[in-house]
């Protein structure tokens, strides 16, 4: 798992299959929006914060997610105020 700065309210996170073999979780669980998928992503989001400082605490998300050839996946992540 890799996290990238794009800009100072947007971040990048890339994983790849290896990612989700050391998380148990398999393709199929990964892309139906499973628990464990679900928990993965908040776990992105804890080492996002830790990391680079990208917080999420009263945001709204918008998430763009991109399945590459290379098997990896992208997310771009960009909060929003949810007031």
């Amino acid at each position: 798992m890799r996290i990238e700065k794009i800009t100072e309210n947007k971040i990048r996170i890339i994983l790849n299959i290896q990612d989700l073999k050391e998380k148990n979780i398999d393709l199929h669980s990964f892309m139906s929006n499973s628990i464990e998928s679900q928990d993965l992503f908040y776990d992105m989001l804890d080492k996002a914060e830790k990391e680079i400082g990208f917080k999420t605490k009263d945001y709204k998300l918008m998430i763009e997610a991109l399945a590459v050839p290379e098997r990896k996946f992208y997310f771009n992540c960009n909060p929003y105020a949810s007031r």
